[in-house]
């Protein structure tokens, strides 16, 4: 025998010292996958469930104090908050309230030293009385009579007007009588305003007029796109509904808290295990990178719009559509107000595109100061409060308004006051 012949022999026959390995051990019986490697860190198998919770957030969280102030009208809440010499007072758009700016004023609380105050405008939120009279003069002498009782009351000596959309339009009615040292108007111009108009009651009715539940309420207000930010949506939503017993709800969220939360699940989800109260199914890290990931989350949205809200004891605080009368005087002659009112400007919006011909002019002109935020939505005051506030810091600051708390903003050596 060879000796090619016995190393052969040796090592099928497994002896020692032959030439051949024995055979890998089985993994797994005949027919059955190998156990996986477990998850890398970070990495959530598919099919998991993320924890997104809609429960309402107090006011609270955000604000030093609440007060209502009288007027000849009626009775108007105030969230207020810091302290300064300068009043930066915000107004909201049709249908919000003061707590939309909640996110705004934590974030500007910490970049500028000022005293920052929110108010609710007739017919919204927690204020009383007034309602029947829309007007923009009316709103506009409620602002001015809010606005000079916390200018008295605290001893300031300045006073920025801060509106979005419709409250846009009234700080600068207010702004164009004089006595405002800044004005800063957030996406809302005079033409497109208008044209916008026609679309409005459509609109109006596409929105579901009854929620089941706070969290429900939540849920659409983000899954629509009226606000995207959750955390914004989650202290402003309360402030635009109202219970069964037409209560606001962010007046007694300390009552709802006691009270069991509501579950909510996308509807495609509903044959997989339960996700924790209060939550909905998230898309998974690998289906969110390829286009199956992005067609399943624009056919949930489309079904989240479309699908009827069902019957609630929750409805819109305020009725916007009996309001259509005042729609067009509220913006009409927006444009030449604001470009004449004597005062700082700053106009901030989330497109280009709704610029008109005279703001154009106007801004090449260097009447003001123009701001273009990417990738948000009409309420940009939710979508990105950080950016929003930081805008506003950089102007009390830059105009000599308010001393700077954050190294980042400061005065520039040559005032840019348009």
């Amino acid at each position: 025998m060879s000796n090619l012949q016995r190393k052969v022999l040796g090592g099928a026959g497994g002896g020692v010292g032959g030439g051949m390995a024995p055979p890998p051990p089985r993994l797994s019986a005949p027919g059955v996958l190998p156990p996986q490697a477990p998850p890398a860190p970070g990495r959530r198998r598919p099919g998991s469930f993320r924890r997104r919770s809609y429960s309402p957030v107090s006011w609270k969280k955000y604000w030093d104090s609440k007060e209502q102030l009288k007027s000849d009208d009626g009775v108007f809440t105030v969230y207020s908050k810091g302290s300064g010499d300068t009043l930066v007072l915000l107004l909201h758009g049709g249908g919000y309230s003061g707590l939309t700016w909640s996110l705004v004023a934590e974030e500007l609380y910490r970049m500028a030293e000022c005293r920052i105050a929110a108010i609710d405008l007739r017919g919204h939120g927690e204020s009383v009385g007034g309602s029947e009279d829309m007007s923009l003069d009316a709103l506009s002498k409620d602002v001015r009579c809010v606005a000079d009782q916390l200018i008295h009351s605290m001893g300031l000596k300045s006073l920025v007007l801060v509106g979005h959309s419709l409250g846009g339009a009234v700080a600068v009615s207010v702004a164009k009588e004089g006595g405002i040292a800044g004005l800063v108007v957030i996406d809302v111009v005079e033409g497109t305003a208008l044209e916008s108009l026609n679309h409005m009651q459509g609109f109006l009715r596409s929105r579901p007029q009854q929620f089941r539940s706070v969290s429900h309420a939540i849920e659409w207000c983000v899954r629509s796109g009226q606000a995207r930010n959750i955390e914004s949506a989650k202290v402003s939503m309360p402030g635009q509904i109202k219970d069964a017993e037409g209560r606001l709800v962010s007046s007694n969220l300390d009552d709802l808290a006691a009270q069991p939360k509501d579950q909510i699940i996308e509807s495609a989800t509903r044959l997989t295990p339960e996700p924790p109260p209060d939550s909905i199914k998230e898309e998974d890290e690998e289906s969110s990178n390829n286009g199956s990931g992005e067609k399943a989350r624009e056919t949930s949205s489309a079904d989240s719009n479309d699908a009827p809200a069902g019957n609630g004891p929750y409805t819109w605080a305020i009725d916007l559509s009996t309001t259509e009368p005042y729609w067009s005087g509220w913006f009409a002659d927006l444009t030449a107000n604001f470009l004449s009112a004597p005062s700082a400007k700053l106009l901030m919006l989330a497109g280009v595109d709704r610029l008109d011909k005279d703001m154009m002019v106007g801004q090449m002109q260097g009447k003001f100061q123009m701001l273009v935020l990417p990738q948000v939505g009409h309420a940009i005051q939710e979508d990105s409060p950080d950016k929003v506030a930081e805008a506003i810091a950089n102007f009390v600051v830059r105009n000599r308004f308010a001393p700077s708390k954050d190294s980042n903003i400061h005065v520039p050596k040559i005032p840019l006051r348009p």
